[in-house]
Order: structure tokens, then C-alpha cells, then sequence
């Protein structure tokens, strides 16, 4: 069985995602891997929210990520139909270690928004990853 690689990407962040997918790439290559590229939804996560979510303002989200995904994988020069796209919604780092646990993937990598000296060395999400992942870690700034 071939290692999985989980690139969890922030689309906020292109030019990083970007990056993230051609290190991801290189990995791939190097260890036969299959490369699986999340991006969580974060709303939905608080139960309070919930009731005030239209249900088609959710679809339009999930269609509009679905091709971010397919233009970033694209613009990281992979094809696509090597690439499995996944598009969660809750809590984001809650989220992407669910996916981690059903995949079992042997390398998570994070595309990290460069920090500053307001933000400290990591943000929450990254550091929770980096705190909690099942696998080996590559953090891409």
C-alpha cells in the first residue's frame, strides 16, 4: 500500500498553498505516495451557529472551495486526478486530525501563513497539529 501524504491547505493563503502541494509533490515522488489536499470549512463548528447557517449558502462554500482546490492543485503543477480533494466542515484543526485518523497517512503537511511578532511563532491551528498529529509533520511557509 502506498504512504499517504494529507496536505491540509488554508485557500486564504495561496501563494503557501501552492508550495505546500509542490513540497507534497516532491515527497510523493520520492516515497510512491498518494496525496489527499483538505481545507476545512470552520463555520458550523459552535452549536449556536448552526441554526443561522442557510443550507444553500453552505453548498455555494463547498462548490466554491471544490474549485480552489482544483486550481491550486493545478497551478502546483500535479494533476488532478492524482490528487483526492476533501472539504470539511467544524473546527479546523479538530477536523483535519478526524481525516488524518480515517486515512492513517504517514505524512501531514500544513501550508503556515508567515508568522509575526503580534502573532508568536505558529498559529493555533498549526500548533494543535503540530501538538497532536499522528504522523510525521512538514510545515510549509
Amino acid at each position: 500500500m502506498d504512504p499517504k501524504i494529507l496536505v491540509a491547505i488554508d485557500i486564504e493563503h495561496q501563494a503557501n498553498a501552492v508550495k505546500a502541494l509542490k513540497e507534497a509533490a516532491k515527497l510523493a515522488q520520492c516515497v510512491n505516495g498518494e496525496i489527499h489536499v483538505c481545507y476545512v470549512l470552520a463555520y458550523g463548528f459552535y452549536d449556536y451557529v448552526k441554526p443561522f447557517l442557510v443550507e444553500e449558502v453552505v453548498k455555494d462554500s463547498i462548490a466554491h472551495v471544490k474549485m480552489e482546490l482544483v486550481a491550486l492543485v493545478k497551478e502546483a503543477g500535479l494533476s488532478d486526478e492524482l490528487v483526492y480533494r476533501h472539504v470539511l466542515k467544524g473546527g479546523v484543526h479538530q477536523q483535519i486530525l478526524l481525516l488524518a485518523e480515517t486515512l492513517a497517512p504517514s505524512y501531514l503537511i500544513v501550508n503556515a501563513s508567515q508568522p509575526d511578532a503580534m502573532t508568536g511563532i505558529a498559529g493555533p491551528v498549526t500548533a494543535q497539529l503540530a501538538h497532536l498529529a499522528p504522523c510525521s509533520l512538514l510545515i510549509v511557509r
